[in-house]
C-alpha cells in the first residue's frame, strides 16, 4: 500500500505547507559533532554515520502530517514532516524519508507488540529535548540510516530479530533520574546493532551519560541470545558497553568495534558468560586493541 491508500485506510494527516530538509541537523535542533575519523586516519579506518549520511536526504520535500497509527499491514509512509509521534501496529509497514518531531515523554515513534517487518529509514527523530524514546520496538524491525538526537534515550529494543544500522544517535537530553542510553536492550534474540554511531557523550554538555550500548532491566526470565555488535563506532557512558547483570545474556558476539575515551570507567563492563569479545574491537584514536 502506498501512502496516499494509507491516508485514507489507516492515519489521518493535516497538511498545510511543504517543508524541506537539509539534513545537516541545523533545522530540527541536532548538533554536528567532530570529525568521526582519528587524527590520523588509514585507509583501513571506516567511516561512520554522521548528521549529513543520516535522516531525511537533502532536498526531500516533506509534506506536514499530525500523528499517525498506522493499522492496516504493507502500508509505506515517505516523505512527511511529522509533528507528533508515529504508532506501528502492524506488520510489514515502511517508514522513510521523514521528520518526526515532538516534546512527547513517551516514544516519537514506537513498533507495537508482536508486529512484525516494520523498516524504519532515513528517518529523523528529533524529541526536542524531551523525557522519550526516540524509538521503542516492541516488534520486529529494521532501523536503517537514522538520525535520532534530543530524546532521553535513542532506541529500546524489547523484541526478537532486529536490525540497526548505519545510523547516527547524538546530543540525548539529560534528565533528573534519567539512564541514558544509544541503545537499550531489554529483551531479544537474534538482534543485530552494526555499523553505527553511538554517541552518549553529549560535548555540549561534557557528559557521558549511561552508556552507548545497555544490557539489562529485562522484560521477562528470557536470557538474550544471539546478539551481534559489529563495525561500530561508540563513545561515552559509564561504560560504553555495559554488559548487563549475570544471567541477562547467554550469546554475543563483539567485534570490528571502535571505541572513544570520553566514558566515566571504561569502556566495557559487565560483559557476561557467553560473550566473545575479538581483539578488532579497537581504540579509535590509535587502533590499539580493548581488552575486557
Amino acid at each position: 500500500m502506498t501512502v496516499a491508500a494509507a491516508l485514507v485506510a489507516a492515519v489521518t494527516l493535516s497538511a498545510c505547507q511543504s517543508t524541506s530538509s537539509d539534513n545537516d541537523g541545523s533545522p530540527t535542533g541536532a548538533t554536528a559533532l567532530g570529525d568521526t575519523t582519528p587524527a590520523s586516519p588509514s585507509s583501513a579506518v571506516p567511516e561512520f554515520p554522521d548528521a549529513q549520511s543520516t535522516g531525511v536526504p537533502a532536498g526531500v520535500e516533506l509534506e506536514p502530517s499530525d500523528s499517525l497509527r498506522i493499522t492496516q499491514d504493507g502500508t509505506v509512509i515517505d516523505g512527511l514532516h511529522v509533528n507528533g509521534v508515529i504508532t506501528i501496529d502492524a506488520d510489514d509497514v515502511t517508514i522513510r524519508n521523514t521528520l518526526v518531531q515532538t516534546g512527547t515523554s513517551l516514544y516519537p515513534i514506537k513498533v507495537t507488540d508482536d508486529t512484525t517487518g516494520a523498516v524504519i529509514e532515513n528517518v529523523e527523530v528529533d524529541n526536542e529535548g524531551g523525557t522519550g524514546i526516540g524509538i521503542y520496538l516492541q516488534g520486529a524491525a529494521t532501523v536503517r540510516n537514522a538520525n535520532i538526537h534530543s530524546a532521553e534515550d535513542g532506541i529500546r529494543i524489547q523484541e526478537d530479530n532486529v536490525l540497526i544500522e548505519d545510523s547516527y544517535i547524538h546530543d540525548l537530553q539529560p534528565h533528573e533520574g534519567g539512564h541514558h542510553d544509544s541503545i537499550q536492550i531489554r529483551n531479544g534474540d537474534n538482534v543485530t546493532i552494526r555499523g553505527n554511531n553511538l554517541q552518549a557523550y553529549v560535548p555540549s554538555l561534557d557528559t557521558p551519560l549511561n552508556a552507548s550500548l545497555q544490557i539489562g532491566s529485562l522484560a521477562g526470565d528470557h536470557p538474550i541470545s544471539n546478539l551481534q555488535v559489529i563495525g561500530n563506532l561508540m563513545n561515552g557512558g559509564n561504560y560504553t558497553i555495559n554488559g548487563g547483570r549475570s544471567g541477562d545474556t547467554d550469546s554475543a558476539h563483539y567485534a570490528d568495534n571502535r571505541f572513544g575515551d570520553d566514558y566515566r570507567y571504561g569502556a566495557v563492563g559487565n560483559l557476561q558468560d557467553g560473550s566473545v569479545w575479538e581483539d578488532t574491537n579497537v581504540w579509535h584514536d590509535t587502533g590499539e586493541p580493548v581488552t575486557r
